[in-house]
């Protein structure tokens, strides 16, 4: 078998081998070789029913491929999430199309149980004739429930004690392990539906009707892909990013996820395997920016409306950092032994213990976004303000404690630079929307914490020696979230004491065009192991150079970076130095938010320069 990607010795793909469909629900990740080994009904957070991503024999999987040697590739219908495996063997080519139907009546309807498929399978030969095999074993539960399967002519119905399944097929499948032969011009339908126990019936089916569900999904994505505005450039990688995040995006809240996986290691055979299957609140105004700056108001405004109805100010002392779907804040961290993870990289993680940490630098984020909210003509009610207010309130209280930062250190907790901006930026944001909107405030108060913020930050964040400000205040190891600096309005772009970060930044946590969090023998962050650079401060290095007026090494940074996507334009969290290959959980928001944020500033940085020619002239 030839194929771009091959499995290893062990069972498992490169992480860059996989493409995902969804239904801004849940979620599929489906291999060049045509096995779905990754969906979680009927919710993205909720337990697997194929999981072979994580356990190659114990998982759980799909798949339909030619029984013969074959190459393959992936590319998606354009400018949507539906997905075609191309088969290419020596008697004829298949195409394997995977989708999760979706439409606006469908978002509309919630992740709930219903009679619908939730993910379709088309398989048609478009020359020769190719012979086909399909492996269907399911794992519900993460692997944990025994599932029984009863076979009834074109039909499977498989029960456990989490859900029931039915896999409906217009061609016939006598076990789990069956072939089908298809000559040219025809094809072959499999609907996979999810239902309380007990409660899951065969769907009537046909091939026609599998088109008719694909014609309205591909209607929906293409309607959908036109309201973004973005036209510079970086067209391709930013629309891209763009139906990435909406796929991430849970329609019946408007809450977009971090990721659609769980455990993906950041390092081959390492620990560092967390969940990301939630809404981070320090995402906010990254995915604000990003919708409103793209022409996507609603999605924009669907999130916001998410994420103040959290009743945020009324938890006193400490905000949740993170949401599960439900909007739960408890995400209690459990591991699941039985499983051997991708590439032996153990444990494998559901829910995360960092919802629990202190993360002051949430409290900037939270009012950026709100002011993101705002500069966008959106109102500022009375009643949102008192959510704000007490936002601005508790970051005066706290932010000289010691916290996790953005980065969810396990170790101690310390006085992060960036943790201490960004309550600089809460402070400043909320006198800025008090300010317009004529809202009630202490200003003499959050003025004189703003000037103590900024003071600290400048006097002990700052290290003559290294020409930087450092990870922590009165530290000597770099961090690259300072890179944020650029962004939220501390100091003038071209500031000195920025431009010299940066460059601080690039030479010393900089390989080639990636940008490492942090030097691992530098920093105690209460793990072991190793860990990939992180694709989100690749990209904001990038969005920094923009910012200080340095286009052409924005513009340089940013295209070798897109060098590093995997075929089908996907990026995961963090990228191997030495091979280069995909690390952590994909396809990952936060770096394709990135992306989209450097994007639009490397264009506003291009279209300020070419004004200031025009004026010169």
């Amino acid at each position: 078998m030839t194929v771009a990607f091959a499995r290893d010795v062990d069972g498992y793909l490169p992480i860059a081998a996989y493409g995902i469909v969804g239904d801004c629900r849940s979620a599929a990740l489906v291999g060049v070789d045509g096995s779905i080994d990754w969906l979680c009904l009927p919710r993205f957070n909720d337990p697997s029913v194929f999981g072979r991503i994580l356990d190659a024999g114990k998982g759980g999987y799909w798949q339909i491929s030619p029984v013969d040697a074959y190459r393959s590739h992936q590319r998606y219908r354009d400018l949507t999430n539906v997905l075609d495996t191309v088969f290419t063997t020596d008697s004829g080519v298949i195409v394997v199309t995977d989708f999760m139907p979706v439409d606006e009546h469908d978002l509309r309807r919630g992740a709930r149980f219903h009679e619908e498929p939730r993910l379709i399978r088309i398989v048609e030969c478009v020359a020769g004739d190719v012979t086909l095999r399909q492996r269907f074993e399911p794992a519900p539960d993460f692997g944990r429930s025994e599932p029984q399967i009863a076979i009834s002519d074109r039909n499977f119905l498989v029960t456990s004690e989490a859900m029931d399944l039915s896999l409906s097929a217009t061609v016939e499948i006598f076990g789990v392990d069956a072939a089908f032969t298809l000559h040219t011009g025809e094809a072959a339908a499999f609907a996979l539906c999810a239902g309380r126990a007990g409660r899951t019936e065969y769907p009537r089916w046909s091939v026609e009707m599998a088109r008719g569900f694909l014609r309205t999904s591909l209607q929906y994505w293409w309607h959908w892909i036109q309201q973004v505005s973005y036209d510079g450039p970086y067209r391709q990688p930013v629309w891209r990013s763009a139906l990435v995040l909406k796929l991430l995006t849970y329609s019946p809240t408007g809450a977009i996820l971090a990721s659609a996986t769980t455990s993906l290691p950041e390092a081959i055979g390492g620990a560092r395997n967390w969940d990301y299957r939630f809404t981070w609140l320090r995402d906010a105004a990254f995915t604000l920016y990003a919708f409103f700056q793209l022409g996507l108001t609603s999605e924009a405004e669907e999130f916001f409306r998410w994420l103040t109805h959290r009743h945020l100010a009324e938890r006193n002392t400490r905000l949740p950092n993170m949401f599960d779907l439900s909007g739960r804040a408890r995400l209690d961290e459990v591991e699941l032994t039985h499983l051997d993870g991708y590439r032996h990289s153990r444990p494998v993680r559901v829910g995360n213990d960092a919802a629990y940490q202190l993360q002051l630098d949430v409290y900037g984020e939270l009012m950026d976004s709100a002011y993101v909210y705002a500069r966008f003509n959106h109102d500022i009610s009375a009643e949102l303000w008192k959510e704000l207010h007490g936002i601005v309130e508790l970051a005066i209280t706290r932010w000289q404690e010691r916290d996790s930062s953005i980065w969810e250190v396990r170790s101690e907790p310390q006085d992060f630079t960036y943790s201490k901006l960004m309550c600089w930026v809460a402070v400043d944001r909320g006198l800025r929307i008090a300010e317009r909107f004529k809202h009630p405030h202490d200003a003499a108060r959050w003025k004189s914490a703003r000037r103590a913020m900024h003071r600290r930050i400048t006097s002990q964040g700052w290290s003559e020696e290294l020409g930087a400000f450092t990870q922590v205040l009165g530290g000597d190891a770099l961090d690259s979230s300072l890179l944020r600096i650029t962004q939220v309005r501390f100091l003038p772009d071209r500031d000195p004491r920025i431009v010299s970060t940066i460059r601080a930044i690039e030479q010393h946590l900089g390989e080639g065009p990636l940008v490492c969090r942090y030097r691992l023998a530098e920093t105690e962050d209460g793990l072991e192991g190793n860990e990939g650079a992180f694709f989100m401060t690749s990209f904001w290095l990038p969005d920094a150079l923009a910012h200080t007026g340095d286009l052409e090494g924005a513009q340089r940074r940013f295209e070798r970076l897109l060098t590093f996507a995997s075929p089908l334009g996907l990026y995961s969290e963090e990228v191997d130095l030495q091979t280069a290959d995909l690390l952590g959980n994909y396809p990952q928001a936060f770096t394709h938010l990135a992306l989209v944020g450097a994007a639009v500033n490397i264009e506003r940085a291009r279209h300020r320069k070419i004004g200031a020619r025009g004026l010169h002239r």
